[in-house]
This record gives C-alpha cells, structure tokens and sequence, in this order.
C-alpha cells in the first residue's frame, strides 16, 4: 500500500493562512437574539401551550397549563438540547482551515471569494427564525382544526 505524504503549504500561498477567522459578534447578536429569538420562543410557547391544553389534558386527565410555565418548560426543553455556539464556531474554522491545505495555491483566491459571499450569521438566525414562525403557524392551525374535529 502506497503512503500519502503532505507537504506543508506556505502561508503566503494561502494568502496569509486560514481565509476565514470568525469575528466577535456578541454585541451584534444579543441584541439580535432579543428582538427575534425571544418573540420566536414565546410563540412557539403559546403553540405548545394550546396543544397541552388541547390534546394532552383531556387525553392524560391533567390539569391545563399556564402560558408561563409552558414558557419555563419550553426554555428549559432549549437549554437542554442547544448545541455550543463555540463549538461549531470551531468546527468551521477547522473545516475551512483543512479545506484550504488541500486548495492548490492557485485556487485560493476562489476559496476566498466562496468564503466571502456566505450571508452573514445574523441573516441566516433571521431565515431560520422565520422559518420557525411559519412551522409553528401551520402547525397551530392543523392542531386548531383537528382540535374543531375531535370537540
């Protein structure tokens, strides 16, 4: 079986080193993560409130649910199971630090560009935000309907 050796790359031919090196962006996103984080959680709340109410109260003989107390379960349901922000901060770098070792040096300049035009993390918390609203929304409406149906 053949062996693999790498050469090493010289970092003027990756262009200064690994094209992608994350900025602190904590003062943009708190801000972000109040003004369409939280009304995307307290929504989703409400929803799961109405499907307790609805479905496993009468079903389960329990009492119904408080909007509160579904937050508080909705938040710690999160909390639970939230990946690390820094984790997969450092997964990427790592990715794109390996994915420039193997770029020949005459290609880094499209491994740059490719880099670059990748939307922003605040715009793709936003699409994904969105994309929540609208889940929950058809979500609540079928809940709502089949709530009409069962009552």
């Amino acid at each position: 079986m053949d062996s693999v050796h790498i050469e090493p790359v010289a970092d003027e031919a990756l262009g200064g080193g690994i094209p992608y090196k994350p900025e602190s962006k904590w003062s943009a996103v708190f801000p972000f993560e109040l003004l369409i984080g939280l009304p995307i959680d307290l929504y989703t709340a409400f929803v799961a409130q109405c499907f307790w109410n609805w479905f496993a109260a009468p079903a389960l003989h329990m009492p119904e649910i408080s909007f509160l107390r579904m937050l508080g379960i909705w938040w710690m349901i999160a909390l639970l199971i939230r990946s690390s922000p820094k984790g997969e901060i450092r997964t990427l770098v790592c990715l794109v630090g390996i994915t420039s070792l193997c770029v020949p040096p005459e290609r880094t300049t499209e491994l740059k560009e490719l880099i670059d035009s990748t939307p922003s993390k605040l715009l793709d918390e936003l699409l994904m935000g969105l994309g929540q609203i609208g889940q929950n929304t058809l979500t609540l409406a079928l809940g709502f309907g089949l709530h009409l149906l069962i009552s």
